[in-house]
C-alpha cells in the first residue's frame, strides 16, 4: 500500500467514530462489501508474523459481530447468481472470504463460522495444498525470525553477514532487505536458510502452515466453498502477461477438478493493480471464469466480473474502523470520479 494510502488511513481513524455507520452506506450507496482475511489465530506464526496483523479469535469474533450488526452474508453461488446479473440488491449484503489455504481456516475460522451460519469462500494456491511447498514471502518472514534470535557474535551470524555482503543487501537494515526480495529472486531466499541450515521441508512437515486435501473436502462437506489463488502466489504486475494467463487458468483447472467443484473462482495473489483488460479477456473466453477478486476495497471495475474486497488484515485496525475508514476513502474519491478502476 503506498504511502499516502497509509497517512490517510492514521488521519481518518480520529474522524471515524463520529459518523455512524447507516450514514455512510446511505451517503455511498454501497451496500455490497467483500472482507477478507489471511489467517486468525491465538498465536502469532513464524510465517506470518513480519506480514500481516493475525486478528485472534477474540478480534475476529468482535469483527463479525460488527459486520452481522448491518450486512447480511452471501455464499459463492449468491455471488456469481448477482454478478451474472449485474444486479446488486439494495440491502446490505456482505462476502466473506479469506486467501492462501492455511491451516487456522479449518482449526480456527471454520468452527466459528458455522456457529455464526457465515458462509466463506476460501482461495487456494494450487502448489501449497498438502503442504507441498511455502510462499516465498513465508519463507522470508521465517528467515526474518531466525536471524532476530541469532547471536551477533556467533559464526552462524559472520554467515550471515557474509551472505548479505555478496548479495549487496544491508545486513542493518536485513528486515527491509528481505522483505524486497520478489517472485523473480526468490531462490535468494532458500540460499539463505541453506547457509542458516535451516530447512523448510522441515517446517512444511512439523508445522504444516496449509490445508490438506483431506481437510479441504472436509470443509467442503460442510458447505465452505474454493477459489484459486494462483499456482504459488506471484505480484502479477511482475511476471509477464503469458505467466499471468498460466498461473489463473492452471490453478483454476487443477483446484475445480480435483475437488470435483462446479463454479470457477479466483481471487489474485497480492493485488490486481496493473493487470490489463487483455489480460481479463483471454481468461473470461468462452465465460469460463465465475468471477475474479481483487483488494482494492471499496471500488468499481470496468471488467465486470471483477470484485474488489476489503483486505482487513491489512492495518492494526478494529473490523468496524477498517469498513468505515474505506467509507471515507469511497467518498473522498467519489469527489474526483476516481472510484472505478479502468483497465487499459
Amino acid at each position: 500500500m503506498r504511502l499516502y494510502h497509509k497517512a490517510f488511513y492514521f488521519l481518518v481513524s480520529f474522524f471515524e467514530p463520529l459518523a455512524p455507520h447507516k450514514l455512510l452506506i446511505s451517503l455511498t450507496r454501497q451496500h455490497f462489501i467483500f472482507p477478507c482475511y489471511h489467517a486468525v489465530s491465538d498465536r502469532n506464526p513464524l510465517h506470518l508474523k513480519h506480514l500481516y496483523l493475525v486478528k485472534d479469535t477474540r478480534q475476529f469474533r468482535k469483527d463479525l459481530d460488527f459486520i452481522l450488526r448491518y450486512y447480511q452474508p452471501v455464499n459463492v453461488f449468491e455471488l456469481i447468481s448477482i454478478v451474472r446479473s449485474g444486479n446488486i440488491p439494495k440491502k446490505n449484503l456482505f462476502f466473506l472470504s479469506f486467501d492462501d489455504g492455511l491451516t487456522e481456516f479449518y482449526h480456527i475460522v471454520a468452527p466459528i463460522l458455522l456457529e455464526k451460519g457465515i458462509p466463506c469462500t476460501c482461495f487456494l494456491n494450487s502448489a501449497f495444498i498438502d503442504n507441498k511447498d511455502l510462499f516465498f514471502r513465508y519463507k522470508a518472514s521465517i528467515l526474518l525470525e531466525t536471524i532476530r534470535k541469532t547471536n551477533i557474535k556467533s559464526d552462524l551470524w559472520k554467515k550471515i553477514e557474509q551472505w548479505f555482503s555478496d548479495n549487496n543487501l544491508s545486513i542493518k537494515g536485513y528486515k527491509r532487505e528481505l522483505l524486497k526480495i520478489n517472485y523473480s529472486n526468490k531462490a535468494r531466499l532458500d540460499e539463505l536458510a541453506e547457509i542458516m541450515d535451516f530447512s523448510f521441508k522441515d517446517y512444511l512437515q512439523k508445522i504444516k502452515p496449509y490445508l490438506t486435501s483431506h481437510q479441504i473436502n472436509e470443509l467442503i462437506k460442510k458447505g465452505f466453498t474454493f477459489g484459486a489463488h494462483s499456482i504459488d502466489h506471484p505480484e502479477y504486475r511482475y511476471i509477464p502477461f503469458n505467466e499471468q494467463i498460466k498461473q489463473t487458468l492452471e490453478s483454476i483447472d487443477q483446484i475445480t477438478g480435483t475437488f470435483n467443484l462446479n463454479y470457477r473462482v479466483f481471487s489474485f495473489p497480492f493485488t490486481d493493480y496493473a493487470v490489463s483488460r487483455q489480460f481479463f479477456e483471454e481468461i473470461n473466453k468462452g465465460n469460463s471464469i465465475d468471477f475474479t477478486a481483487g483488494c482494492a476495497g471499496i471500488k468499481h471495475d470496468s471488467i465486470k466480473n471483477n470484485i474488489h474486497r476489503i483486505p482487513m488484515d491489512e492495518y492494526e485496525l478494529d473490523g468496524r474502523s477498517r469498513i468505515k475508514i474505506d467509507y471515507f476513502y469511497y467518498l473522498i474519491k467519489s469527489v474526483v470520479n476516481k472510484n472505478k478502476i479502468i483497465r487499459e
